[in-house]
């Protein structure tokens, strides 16, 4: 049984929900989370811990006899490890504890967290736990894992060097795709020509994933027959009004509400690439997605497993440095031929298969937590 604290355990969240769930199926897990107000769905956690969600005043309430009652004795007792996701809020501090309470080992899983760019942003809070918390739940830790070697390179954890390990997320689809199909149904759903292209941008929209820079890039260049499709939850409301407001004076670029299960896939599969520009991916779940649906990836440099799907062919990994990088992201995919996207659309679907799936996940995963190398 492994224990994991989380900031928050349901779908809502995205990438780090679906990164949790494969520590869930991967293992005997008991989740816990915390009580967030600006969510109304229930928590699909085994239990959440409500109040603060500062982590000095957790220190102080973990403190407290019995704090830990809300445990079963069943699963305290076969308690193997404490796994901590993500950083900054109580439930890192509420892991830091109860490791030490159970004398079992402590696993931090940063999600990006200890990225750079992170701290570009809130830094003073963010400094402050990173000295506070941060460098001593690091020190404690048997093993920080990372998804990609990237996100190990980038973090301001100390002993990320001597105690970070990889493990690849992975992504999965139970069932054969149809891409002639999906790309007709697409486009009479979206009421476009046959003969249109789509490239899609699918994501949180959120500054981070720079969202407006990628719409005046594409404006900019004035592609025949090309729309861009920007599918996802608005996340920044003043930054989602914007893309709104573009998709209502131009054409070519279209808003659509998120997109689960089926559907989803249908989207992925029926578009003619992908587009992401992020700052910042600790991993990607969309991007392996969007690849392992036979299309093709066009990814900046911020998405950290983007040396897995460099090509020699097509080029389709960016800098990231200013607006200009995406315009060379959007020529590039303009001028690819027919052929050329969907031979680039396969050798992104080979890279998925051979490098991110949840076999190889659970090994590497297991492999990490039954290890003897830093007792």
């Amino acid at each position: 049984m492994y224990i994991n604290f989380c900031i928050r355990h349901h779908p809502d969240i995205g990438g780090c929900y679906t990164c949790q769930s494969l520590f869930q199926n991967a293992l005997d897990s008991f989740f816990i989370d915390l009580e967030l107000d600006n969510f109304r769905k229930k928590s699909l956690a085994d239990f959440t811990i409500s109040g603060s969600k500062d982590p000095l005043t957790a220190l102080v309430r973990a403190k407290s006899p019995n704090f830990f009652g809300f445990i079963p004795n069943s699963v305290l007792d076969s308690t193997k490890g404490v796994i901590i996701h993500n950083s900054f809020l109580a439930h890192f501090t509420y892991g830091i504890e109860l490791s030490n309470l159970l004398n079992v080992p402590l696993y931090f899983v940063p999600h990006g967290s200890s990225d750079p760019y992170i701290y570009s942003y809130g830094l003073i809070k963010k400094r402050i736990w990173l000295q506070l918390f941060g460098k001593v739940g690091a020190k404690l830790a048997k093993t920080i894992i990372y998804s990609s070697k990237s996100e190990k390179f980038k973090s301001l954890l100390p002993f990320s060097d001597s105690k970070g390990e990889i493990c690849h997320w992975a992504v999965s689809r139970n069932f054969e795709l149809d891409k002639q199909n999906s790309k007709e149904a697409l486009r009479i759903k979206l009421k476009l020509k046959p003969t249109d292209k789509i490239v899609l941008f699918f994501s949180r929209i959120e500054k981070m994933k720079r969202p407006i820079e990628t719409v005046k890039a594409f404006l900019s260049l004035k592609l025949p027959n090309w729309k861009l499709l920007i599918v996802g939850p608005k996340e920044d409301v003043t930054i989602s009004k914007e893309v709104a407001q573009y998709a209502k004076s131009f054409n070519n670029v279209m808003l659509h509400p998120p997109v689960f299960g089926s559907e989803k896939w249908m989207l992925l599969a029926g578009v003619d690439a992908y587009v992401l520009m992020s700052h910042r991916e600790n991993f990607g779940f969309t991007v392996a997605e969007a690849a392992l649906a036979q299309t093709p990836v066009f990814i900046s440099k911020g998405v950290d497993i983007y040396p897995f799907f460099e090509s020699k062919n097509v080029k389709n990994v960016f800098d990231i440095h200013c607006e200009t990088d995406i315009r060379e992201c959007f020529n590039s995919m303009a001028k690819a031929s027919d052929n050329d996207l969907i031979d680039l659309g396969l050798f992104c679907e080979r890279v998925v298969k051979e490098n991110f799936t949840y076999q190889q996940f659970t090994e590497s995963l297991n492999k990490i937590l039954m290890s003897k190398k830093y007792e």
